[in-house]
């Protein structure tokens, strides 16, 4: 079984050689494609292990660091431009199902506790006959069996999830409709009809009801089943009516109370009204749950267009600002940092040792960077893509990225202190850094979208960190970065002169920065 690892690079690459476990299956929020293989993490062995890059294959990625690195290229080569709902939607459908899975839970448990309900009146009903010679209390007894028959025959489909749609709607309506079902039973039966239980419990039943029609979250279901209840009800009324007016009492008030039509009237016109309110209420509702799961799915969108690596007060800041997720250029810092003579320790280890050693690495690195509120782009096989700006306006993005890169220079000294005490070999890296105008945005395919920058930008930063070696400098600043620092950043750089990039028409005037003096 393949073994998942936190961070990109080696880890990945024996991850994706893994066979896939055909008993994984994707949450109902995942999204095709949310965990690609990436095909620039190096090449692969039989074993599933990681291959490690040639000498040859590293000198012609440092001639030309865009080649291999499928994420440093110009808009238009390939793929898309867009933003986080091009990616990933948010759509009614996508809500709808999520609503419809609530409310077929919610369905199921209540159906069962009505179904219980009325079984027992049923059955509380028939004890009472029994126990005190009423047989006039067959009909309700009868009746609280059908509504827990009915409740119970909801139940099934509703734990099955099969109540979707137009369902929901015949399932609520009915359940809206069972005291209209005594009625009819009356009506059929007694000789006074639907007046025999038009004042008792049944009538109260029906606002109960309503407001568990409401539940679905539809405020036009909400104002039918009102409307619906409202028109059974006076239907009834008008049916059989006019046998409540044949009662006598002898207080006057109680006799107008129970035989004037107007009662009758006020209280299906109440009926309607609760639709209406229940409509009203499951309308602001069902938007609060929507704008909830909106929220939500930016939140999982930004984690998946910018990853693990961004802080959280960076995430809530894109959240909020909404702003850089769209492809637009902007000018940024760009720094990439490599490990030197990766290969040999990758030649020399098993890919297990390798991914660990490159995972506290990556976690020391990435601290750096988001600490100065840079945005770690992405990581390629050992090296590290980060962009200061853009996305998130800096005020001084090449200040914030040069402090970064000689704390990430300091924290590899303090590990390699670490890695020696306990009987390890020490790393190195080489760090290039660049300031200009990138195009960044959402770029991918249809299915599979990261938030990234691309230009001569990030070209030339590559191209800078390839250099390093070559000037035995750890980190390489180009001019545009220099001029762009305050007096004490200056103090520690050196002119390293001029140099020939590849791509570059003008010579860049390069910058090496000392490494800061080690602490105590």
């Amino acid at each position: 079984m393949a073994r998942r690892f936190r961070r990109g690079g080696v880890g990945r690459t024996i991850r994706e050689n893994a066979p896939r476990d055909p008993r994984r299956r994707r949450g109902p929020w995942s999204r095709a494609g949310s965990s690609p293989a990436r095909s620039d993490q190096g090449t692969r062995n039989e074993a599933g292990g990681a291959k490690p890059r040639s000498g040859s294959a590293r000198r012609r990625r440092r001639e030309n660091p865009a080649a291999g690195r499928g994420e440093v290229r110009e808009a238009g080569s390939r793929g898309r431009l867009g933003g986080m709902s091009e990616a990933h939607p948010f759509d009614e459908a996508t809500f709808r199902a999520r609503l419809d899975e609530v409310v077929n839970r919610t369905l199921a448990r209540g159906s069962l506790v009505a179904a219980a309900l009325g079984l027992l009146c049923g059955a509380l009903l028939c004890a009472v006959i029994v126990a005190t010679d009423r047989p006039g209390l067959w009909l309700p007894a009868i009746w609280a069996f059908f509504c827990g028959l009915y409740s119970l025959g909801v139940y099934a489909p509703a734990r099955a999830g099969h109540i979707r749609g137009a369902a929901t709607w015949v399932v609520m309506l009915g359940f809206v409709s069972l005291p209209s079902a005594l009625y009819a039973a009356a009506a059929a039966i007694h000789p006074s009809g639907a007046a025999t239980y038009l004042t008792g419990p049944p009538s109260y039943l029906y606002f109960f009801l309503i407001a568990v029609a409401g539940l679905a979250l539809d405020p036009r279901l909400a104002r039918v089943a009102g409307l619906l209840a409202a028109a059974q009800y006076l239907a009834f009324v008008l049916l059989d009516g006019a046998a409540l007016r044949q009662l006598s009492a002898p207080d006057p008030l109680l006799l107008d109370d129970v035989t004037a039509p107007t009662f009758y009237y006020f209280k299906a016109l109440l009926m309607a009204f609760s639709g209406l309110v229940v409509g009203v209420i499951a309308a602001n509702a069902r938007r609060l749950v929507e704008r909830m799961l909106a929220e939500e799915h930016e939140k999982r969108a930004v984690s998946r267009l910018f990853g693990e690596f961004v802080s959280p007060a960076v995430r809530e800041r894109i959240l909020r600002e909404k702003s850089g997720v769209t492809g637009e250029k902007k000018p940024v810092a760009v720094l990439f940092s490599d490990l030197r003579s990766f290969t040999a320790f990758s030649e020399r280890h098993e890919p297990e040792v390798v991914v660990a050693r490159l995972n506290r690495y990556f976690d020391g690195m990435v601290e750096c960077i988001t600490r100065e509120g840079g945005v770690v782009d992405k990581f390629i096989g050992d090296a590290v893509m980060a962009v200061f700006g853009g996305v998130l306006e800096l005020d001084d993005p090449c200040g914030a990225a040069f402090r970064a890169a000689r704390a990430m220079r300091a924290r590899l000294r303090e590990l390699n202190r670490q890695w020696t005490a306990e009987g390890l070999e020490p790393l190195e890296n080489g760090i290039g850094i660049h300031y200009g105008v990138a195009l960044q945005g959402t770029i991918g395919s249809r299915d599979r979208k990261e938030f990234t920058v691309v230009g001569d930008t990030v070209n030339t930063a590559a191209r800078l960190e390839g250099l390093c070696k070559d000037h035995a400098q750890r980190i390489l600043l180009s001019q545009a970065v220099y001029e762009r620092l305050d007096d004490a950043a200056r103090g520690v750089c050196t002119s390293l002169g001029t140099a020939e990039l590849k791509g570059k028409s003008e010579p860049i005037r390069l910058w090496g920065a000392a490494d800061p003096e080690p602490a105590g």
